[in-house]
Protein backbone atom coordinates (compact mmCIF):
# COMPACT_ATOMS: atom_id res chain seq x y z
CA UNK A 1 0.00 0.00 0.00
CA UNK A 2 1.49 3.47 -0.96
CA UNK A 3 0.32 6.92 0.36
CA UNK A 4 0.16 10.07 -1.55
CA UNK A 5 -0.19 13.24 0.72
CA UNK A 6 -1.27 16.13 -0.93
CA UNK A 7 -0.86 20.10 0.53
CA UNK A 8 -2.77 22.87 -0.78
CA UNK A 9 -0.10 25.84 -0.39
CA UNK A 10 -0.85 28.61 1.44
CA UNK A 11 -2.57 31.46 1.54
CA UNK A 12 -2.01 33.28 -2.06
CA UNK A 13 -2.20 37.30 -2.27
CA UNK A 14 -5.68 37.31 -3.58
CA UNK A 15 -6.62 40.73 -5.82
CA UNK A 16 -2.99 41.52 -5.02
CA UNK A 17 0.04 43.02 -7.41
CA UNK A 18 0.67 39.28 -7.78
CA UNK A 19 -1.25 36.79 -7.10
CA UNK A 20 1.80 34.01 -6.53
CA UNK A 21 3.34 34.99 -3.34
CA UNK A 22 2.55 33.41 -0.09
CA UNK A 23 0.55 36.30 1.97
CA UNK A 24 2.09 37.03 5.61
CA UNK A 25 -1.28 34.12 6.95
CA UNK A 26 -0.32 31.67 3.71
CA UNK A 27 4.00 31.75 5.03
CA UNK A 28 2.45 31.48 8.44
CA UNK A 29 0.07 29.10 7.96
CA UNK A 30 2.89 26.72 6.32
CA UNK A 31 5.05 26.97 9.24
CA UNK A 32 2.35 25.92 11.34
CA UNK A 33 1.53 22.34 9.10
CA UNK A 34 5.64 22.43 9.44
CA UNK A 35 5.70 22.75 13.10
CA UNK A 36 2.90 19.74 13.75
CA UNK A 37 5.00 17.18 11.38
CA UNK A 38 7.44 18.18 13.59
CA UNK A 39 5.26 16.24 16.12
CA UNK A 40 4.47 13.36 13.94
CA UNK A 41 7.19 12.26 11.92
CA UNK A 42 6.70 11.02 8.88
CA UNK A 43 9.46 9.02 6.15
CA UNK A 44 8.49 10.67 3.01
CA UNK A 45 10.13 8.71 -0.39
CA UNK A 46 9.46 11.96 -2.21
CA UNK A 47 8.14 15.52 -1.77
CA UNK A 48 7.10 17.44 -4.62
CA UNK A 49 5.88 20.18 -5.36
CA UNK A 50 3.97 22.27 -8.37
CA UNK A 51 5.56 24.97 -10.36
CA UNK A 52 4.71 28.26 -8.73
CA UNK A 53 5.97 29.91 -6.28
CA UNK A 54 3.61 29.51 -4.14
CA UNK A 55 3.95 25.65 -4.30
CA UNK A 56 7.55 26.09 -3.96
CA UNK A 57 7.48 28.25 -0.95
CA UNK A 58 5.07 26.26 1.04
CA UNK A 59 6.78 23.14 0.38
CA UNK A 60 10.22 24.83 1.82
CA UNK A 61 8.73 26.50 4.56
CA UNK A 62 6.96 23.44 5.70
CA UNK A 63 10.07 21.26 5.46
CA UNK A 64 12.37 23.43 7.30
CA UNK A 65 9.68 23.81 10.28
CA UNK A 66 9.11 20.09 10.52
CA UNK A 67 12.95 19.30 10.44
CA UNK A 68 12.65 17.34 7.50
CA UNK A 69 16.23 17.75 4.34
CA UNK A 70 14.77 15.36 2.01
CA UNK A 71 15.37 17.60 -1.44
CA UNK A 72 12.42 19.01 -2.94
CA UNK A 73 11.12 18.04 -6.64
CA UNK A 74 9.96 19.97 -9.25
CA UNK A 75 6.93 18.43 -11.07
CA UNK A 76 4.95 20.19 -13.22
CA UNK A 77 2.22 18.02 -13.37
CA UNK A 78 1.19 19.77 -9.69
CA UNK A 79 0.47 22.91 -11.64
CA UNK A 80 -3.19 24.30 -11.70
CA UNK A 81 -5.69 25.33 -14.21
CA UNK A 82 -4.92 28.68 -13.79
CA UNK A 83 -3.45 31.48 -12.18
CA UNK A 84 -5.97 34.54 -10.04
CA UNK A 85 -4.73 37.28 -12.30
CA UNK A 86 -6.24 34.98 -15.36
CA UNK A 87 -9.06 34.11 -13.42
CA UNK A 88 -10.09 37.38 -12.62
CA UNK A 89 -9.46 38.66 -16.11
CA UNK A 90 -11.80 35.96 -17.43
CA UNK A 91 -14.09 37.41 -14.22
CA UNK A 92 -13.83 40.52 -16.00
CA UNK A 93 -14.80 39.49 -19.18
CA UNK A 94 -17.48 37.39 -17.67
CA UNK A 95 -18.80 40.11 -15.32
CA UNK A 96 -18.82 43.25 -17.63
CA UNK A 97 -16.93 45.09 -15.08
CA UNK A 98 -13.81 45.63 -14.30
CA UNK A 99 -11.68 43.58 -11.09
CA UNK A 100 -9.28 45.84 -10.46
CA UNK A 101 -8.52 50.17 -10.10
CA UNK A 102 -10.98 52.36 -8.48
CA UNK A 103 -13.84 50.84 -10.09
CA UNK A 104 -13.62 47.14 -8.67
CA UNK A 105 -16.03 45.93 -6.24
CA UNK A 106 -15.33 45.28 -2.50
CA UNK A 107 -13.28 41.57 -2.16
CA UNK A 108 -16.07 39.95 -1.08
CA UNK A 109 -17.91 40.82 -4.60
CA UNK A 110 -14.59 40.09 -6.31
CA UNK A 111 -14.33 36.25 -4.81
CA UNK A 112 -17.95 35.44 -5.85
CA UNK A 113 -16.87 37.20 -9.59
CA UNK A 114 -13.69 34.74 -9.46
CA UNK A 115 -15.86 31.65 -8.32
CA UNK A 116 -18.58 32.30 -11.41
CA UNK A 117 -15.76 32.46 -13.81
CA UNK A 118 -14.50 29.61 -13.29
CA UNK A 119 -17.44 27.61 -12.68
CA UNK A 120 -18.41 29.04 -16.22
CA UNK A 121 -15.08 27.39 -17.55
CA UNK A 122 -16.00 24.47 -15.80
CA UNK A 123 -19.54 24.57 -17.76
CA UNK A 124 -17.61 25.53 -21.33
CA UNK A 125 -19.28 28.49 -21.16
CA UNK A 126 -15.96 30.73 -21.32
CA UNK A 127 -11.95 30.08 -21.73
CA UNK A 128 -9.04 31.31 -19.35
CA UNK A 129 -6.70 32.98 -21.89
CA UNK A 130 -4.37 30.17 -23.56
CA UNK A 131 -5.15 27.89 -20.39
CA UNK A 132 -6.67 24.38 -21.09
CA UNK A 133 -10.08 23.39 -21.23
CA UNK A 134 -11.52 21.86 -18.23
CA UNK A 135 -11.79 18.42 -19.58
CA UNK A 136 -8.26 18.50 -20.75
CA UNK A 137 -7.03 19.42 -17.23
CA UNK A 138 -8.77 16.93 -15.71
CA UNK A 139 -7.28 14.70 -17.90
CA UNK A 140 -4.08 15.90 -17.18
CA UNK A 141 -4.16 15.25 -13.38
CA UNK A 142 -5.79 11.66 -14.04
CA UNK A 143 -2.86 10.87 -16.20
CA UNK A 144 -0.16 12.35 -13.59
CA UNK A 145 -1.96 10.15 -11.03
CA UNK A 146 -2.11 6.88 -13.40
CA UNK A 147 1.89 7.76 -13.86
CA UNK A 148 2.56 7.83 -10.21
CA UNK A 149 0.73 4.98 -9.38
CA UNK A 150 2.41 2.55 -12.09
CA UNK A 151 5.68 3.20 -10.45
CA UNK A 152 7.32 -0.01 -9.47
CA UNK A 153 6.91 -1.60 -5.88
CA UNK A 154 4.77 -0.57 -2.92
CA UNK A 155 5.31 1.01 0.00
CA UNK A 156 5.91 4.46 -1.89
CA UNK A 157 4.88 7.79 0.34
CA UNK A 158 4.66 10.61 -1.37
CA UNK A 159 4.25 14.25 -0.54
CA UNK A 160 2.87 16.51 -3.10
CA UNK A 161 2.03 20.50 -2.55
CA UNK A 162 0.28 22.10 -5.41
CA UNK A 163 -3.31 23.67 -5.43
CA UNK A 164 -6.90 23.59 -5.08
CA UNK A 165 -7.66 22.53 -8.37
CA UNK A 166 -5.48 19.99 -8.66
CA UNK A 167 -6.45 18.27 -5.10
CA UNK A 168 -10.03 18.38 -5.90
CA UNK A 169 -9.42 16.72 -8.95
CA UNK A 170 -7.48 13.94 -7.92
CA UNK A 171 -10.23 13.57 -5.26
CA UNK A 172 -12.96 12.84 -8.16
CA UNK A 173 -10.81 10.86 -10.69
CA UNK A 174 -10.25 8.65 -6.86
CA UNK A 175 -13.65 8.89 -6.04
CA UNK A 176 -15.40 8.37 -9.64
CA UNK A 177 -17.11 11.84 -8.93
CA UNK A 178 -18.38 13.90 -12.09
CA UNK A 179 -17.26 17.77 -13.04
CA UNK A 180 -20.08 19.39 -10.83
CA UNK A 181 -18.82 17.53 -8.06
CA UNK A 182 -15.47 19.45 -8.12
CA UNK A 183 -16.73 22.60 -8.25
CA UNK A 184 -18.43 21.82 -4.38
CA UNK A 185 -15.06 20.04 -3.29
CA UNK A 186 -12.91 23.49 -4.77
CA UNK A 187 -15.38 26.09 -2.81
CA UNK A 188 -14.48 24.39 1.01
CA UNK A 189 -10.62 23.52 0.40
CA UNK A 190 -8.99 25.17 2.99
CA UNK A 191 -5.13 26.65 2.46
CA UNK A 192 -2.00 24.67 3.72
CA UNK A 193 -5.20 21.68 4.11
CA UNK A 194 -4.33 17.91 3.91
CA UNK A 195 -5.72 15.22 1.43
CA UNK A 196 -4.62 11.62 1.51
CA UNK A 197 -4.86 9.26 -0.87
CA UNK A 198 -4.06 5.43 -0.37
CA UNK A 199 -3.14 3.09 -3.65
CA UNK A 200 -2.46 -0.18 -4.71
CA UNK A 201 -1.53 -1.16 -8.34
CA UNK A 202 -4.52 0.19 -9.87
CA UNK A 203 -6.97 0.72 -6.84
CA UNK A 204 -6.66 3.90 -5.51
CA UNK A 205 -8.67 5.83 -2.80
CA UNK A 206 -9.54 8.86 -0.49
CA UNK A 207 -8.53 8.28 3.16
CA UNK A 208 -9.12 11.92 4.27
CA UNK A 209 -10.09 15.12 2.20
CA UNK A 210 -9.06 18.65 3.50
CA UNK A 211 -7.81 18.49 7.09
CA UNK A 212 -6.76 21.71 8.45
CA UNK A 213 -6.60 20.52 12.38
CA UNK A 214 -3.25 21.31 12.63
CA UNK A 215 -3.59 25.14 12.16
CA UNK A 216 -3.71 27.40 14.87
CA UNK A 217 -7.37 29.38 15.18
CA UNK A 218 -7.29 31.90 13.07
CA UNK A 219 -4.97 30.92 10.28
CA UNK A 220 -7.61 28.72 8.74
CA UNK A 221 -9.52 29.24 4.99
CA UNK A 222 -8.06 31.85 2.48
CA UNK A 223 -7.46 31.24 -1.14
Amino acid sequence: MSVLTLVRHGQASFAGDRYDALSPRGIAQARALGAWWRERPTAWTAVLHGPRSRHIDTAALMLDAAGVTLALRLDPGLDEFAEGEEILAAAERHAGRPMAGPEAPAMADQLKYYEAAYLAWVRGEIDLGERAAYAAFRARVRDWLDALMGQQGGGHNTLAVTSAGVICALACEVLGLDDTRWTELIRVLGNASVTEIVYSGSRSTLKSFNGTGHLPQGLGSGI
